[in-house]
């Protein structure tokens, strides 16, 4: 797949996009090998891993990596492939260990790595095997953000805090609004899901046009606040809400109130009174905007390419492509450590009861999701396009200086989705960093937005 061929998948002047985007396997491999293998991923959380010697198995693509607390505090993350013929170094979820031992050959690794332990060693391999030389190959670049762990296997890649740039401003709303920060709670919930991956990114990262339709039964129960939209989408309040994105493929979907996070809770009472009693450290943290508009708002936030984290339903969520029709949603509760406990059982539960397996949100997503990637499969039906054509050229920016990025009003304008698609094909043509922009400015970004 060379560049020309990735340039013509997508016309981001009208919206246009092939579906071959979603279940051609040379794209997706393609995928692999630049998204995935040069983009900052998320690994864990901070509270994952406490002590040395915790770890936390997850996934970088389709690559199986090991993320390990060492002595020293640091994190380190390693493929969990032994060097001697490739089987799982470890196979639980996450726990604390001294060492891995390969249950296929005996073969041991050190929490730092290093292949400590061969059996046989002198008999079989006669003293002359190089351990140095067989250690677990490492992620080349680990790095944290305020309790979040991210992996890279690109070593000229940016830094996170470059790569992550104006959306750390967004982010700080639900990772450092309180003096303690934030921290997930309960097990990971996760689900199979017979999708393109980029199809829940893409939903949520922008899609308030769905949401009175796919979502109109809990539309219909969630009247304990205004959300900004109507069951149906008969009517929305504009004002409410903004779409934001500009900013590297990173965007947020916003309500403005300050509240409306916690709509979707059969009993809003309890935040609320959270909300109001620390309204007061939100501000003198973060500033009078984003401590009294957006902390306890929803916002929808997208780390590109597949971490969104949703502070006020309370939820972060990776996405793991396992082929170009399907993947694993890991979804966590996510809360403030200062928060009460009461408070903190009432998040996990509503996002049981909200998104995951049970979820009345997931399920309603899950059919659409599954319908659009299935019917790529009919050769008539993938030679048609789609499109991302709402409001193209319409000039919804509104004035809110305070707020980084491309910002339009209202939560329905699909902006967000063209931006995600646009740094889709920036990286995927791109043969290394040095050709990927870096929209430094809005003005910049608007600039480019008709290429």
């Amino acid at each position: 797949m060379n560049e020309l061929d990735i340039n013509h998948l997508i016309d981001n002047k009208t919206g246009r996009q092939s579906r071959l985007i979603f279940h051609e396997k040379q794209i997706y491999e393609l995928e692999q090998e630049r998204l995935f293998g040069r983009c900052w991923l998320f690994l864990a959380h901070d509270c994952q891993l406490p002590e040395p010697g915790d770890y936390f198995r997850t996934f970088m693509g389709e690559d199986e990596v090991l993320v390990i607390r060492q002595k020293d505090k640091s994190i380190n993350a390693f493929l969990n492939t032994c060097t001697h013929r490739g089987n799982r170094i470890c196979k639980a979820d996450q726990g604390n260990a001294r060492s891995f031992v390969c249950s296929y050959h005996g073969w041991s690794f050190g929490a730092d790595g290093s292949l400590v332990g061969v059996p046989l060693e002198e008999e079989a391999y006669h003293n002359q095997l190089d351990k140095s030389k067989f250690g677990l190959r490492k992620v080349a670049r680990v790095a944290s953000y305020k309790g979040l762990i991210f992996g890279n296997f690109d070593p000229e890649a940016p830094s996170l805090e470059d790569y992550l740039g104006d959306i750390k401003w967004y982010l700080d709303v639900w990772l450092d609004a309180m003096p303690e920060g934030s921290e997930l709670i309960g097990t990971t919930q996760k689900i199979e899901y017979a999708v393109n991956w980029k199809m829940p990114v893409e939903n949520v990262c922008g899609d308030g046009y769905h949401a009175g339709w796919a979502h109109a039964g809990v539309m219909t129960v969630a009247a304990s606040m205004n959300v900004g939209l109507s069951v149906g989408n008969t009517d929305m309040d504009a004002s409410l809400g903004a779409s934001i994105t500009g900013m590297n493929g990173h965007s947020v979907l916003a309500i403005l109130d300050g509240y409306a996070g916690y709509a979707f809770y059969p009993d809003p009472s309890r935040a609320i009174s959270y909300l109001d009693t620390n309204r007061h450290t939100a501000i003198d943290r973060l500033g009078e905007f984003r401590g009294r508009n957006l902390w306890g708002a929803n916002q929808n936030i997208t780390i590109f390419p597949n971490l969104q984290i949703l502070p006020g339903l309370n939820w972060l969520r990776v996405y793991h492509p396992r082929g170009p029709g399907k993947i694993e949603m890991w979804t966590w509760a996510m809360v403030e450590k200062e928060m009460p406990d009461d408070l903190k059982q009432m998040i996990l539960d509503n996002v049981c009861r909200t998104f995951g397996g049970a979820g009345m949100f997931d399920n309603d997503d899950g059919d659409n999701f599954v319908a659009s990637t299935r019917l790529n499969q009919g050769w008539q039906t993938r030679q048609q396009d789609v499109y991302w054509n709402m409001a193209v050229d319409m000039g919804k920016e509104h004035s809110r200086p305070e707020m980084p990025g491309v910002v339009s009003e209202g939560l329905v304008c699909e902006q967000n989705q063209r931006y995600f698609y646009r740094r889709w094909q920036e990286v995927m043509s791109a043969q290394s960093w040095a050709d990927i922009p870096n929209y430094n400015g809005l003005e910049e970004a608007r600039a480019t937005e008709q290429r």
